[in-house]
């Protein structure tokens, strides 16, 4: 059996938000948003078009982490008030914490993306830490939001940071998905979803890096439209194609590690994820071309490349050894990949992406470029 789950509907405009107060009218009338302060003052024209609407709305302000207790509480508080739709405003801690509410209390959830750092605002899934930001599981949803609401003007102010964030969390997926592709007749979905991450590839190949020279200009141009669209709406479907196989997930394994050190609680989810997509890389056999390729490409997107600038510092191999031994063996992929890994060779697999990174950056910086 094969599921895809998407939202009923999907924008990405510039300026959609000055009609979103209607477009969530249109779900409920008790209407509970949950969002961060930055992103509530960068979304301010969806709350403005509520007010014009005389629109019953209550704002529940949240910066921490998606947590099974957060989940808890929010949608106790959201019972209470007697909300018909839950509204997420922010990035993907907000938005999966929204999902979770809205899931617990059987009600639609509309997505309203302010940075475009993950495929949250898509997905039919959040991601778990506890209140400490480790990593602690995930939650697979029965439904994608109703409604995405991104704002393409909104998405371009936002530090390129984040952009750059996404695309990296977007790249993955080709490869994640690629490890789980065995070419038997169980494996059908999941060719479809790589075939999704190698369009979103295409388009980052092609549109990255000018998308991340003008990201945070408030001004999207036909790149950054790209660029979101595939963060956002790409690899979100990717990600919602699922039927039976376990599916493994190797760069997102060893990301779960990294959470467990508090040096690198400073750096977002896809800046993680560029580090250990080049672990991924190493430990899947492909050619050092490729993985030296890819950590120069990140390099030029600002993204961390090496150990270092994750936080992590000193002996590089205890480090390593430290790392891999937060890996549970059962998410490694074994016989049911595409290949399999030793828990044995994650250590050399992170200090060869180590050192690949650090001569990444001192090549790049001695040819003058980024």
């Amino acid at each position: 059996m094969a599921q895809i789950k998407t939202p009923v509907i999907y924008e990405n405009s510039p300026g959609i938000l000055a009609a979103g107060g209607a477009k969530i009218a249109e779900y409920g009338s008790r209407i509970f948003i949950i969002g961060g302060q930055k992103a509530l003052d960068a979304a301010r024209p969806l709350i403005e078009g509520l007010k014009l609407l005389d629109a019953a709305y209550e704002i529940h302000t949240y910066g921490g982490y998606c947590t099974k207790e957060r989940i808890i509480h929010y949608a106790s508080v959201a019972r209470q008030s007697k909300a018909d739709v839950i509204v997420g405003v922010g990035g993907g801690t907000v938005l999966d914490l929204s999902k979770a509410v809205a899931e617990d209390l059987q009600l639609p959830v509309i997505a309203v993306p302010t940075i475009a750092a993950t495929c949250a605002a898509w997905s039919a899934l959040s991601v778990l830490y506890d209140e400490h930001g480790r990593a602690d599981g995930y939650r697979p949803l029965q439904n994608s939001p109703v409604h995405v609401l991104a704002d393409t003007n909104v998405l371009a102010a936002a530090p390129r940071r984040y952009l750059a964030a996404g695309i990296a969390d977007t790249y993955v997926k080709w490869d994640e998905y690629g490890a789980n592709i065995t070419d038997d007749e169980n494996d059908f979905d999941v060719r479809l979803g790589q075939h999704t991450a190698g369009f979103a590839r295409d388009v980052l190949d092609r549109y990255a890096l000018d998308a991340f020279a003008h990201a945070g200009d408030g001004e999207p141009s036909r790149a950054f439209k790209e660029v979101s669209d595939a963060i956002l709406w790409l690899a979100g479907q990717v990600g919602s194609i699922r039927g039976d196989k376990r599916l493994f997930a190797l760069a997102h394994t060893l990301h779960g590690s990294l959470t467990f050190f508090p040096e690198t609680r400073g750096t977002l989810h896809g800046e993680k994820i560029a580090f250990t997509l080049l672990v991924h890389t190493i430990l899947e056999g492909l050619p050092q071309a490729d993985t030296v390729e890819l950590a120069e490409r990140f390099h030029r997107l600002e993204l961390p490349v090496t150990l270092e600038q994750l936080g992590l510092t000193g002996d590089v191999a205890e480090l390593a050894e430290q790392i891999a031994e937060r890996v549970p063996p059962n998410s490694l992929p074994g016989a049911d990949a595409a290949f399999a890994v030793n828990a044995g060779s994650i250590p050399q697999a992170i200090v060869a992406a180590d050192q690949i990174g650090k001569q990444t950056r001192l090549t790049l910086s001695v040819k003058g470029g980024k």
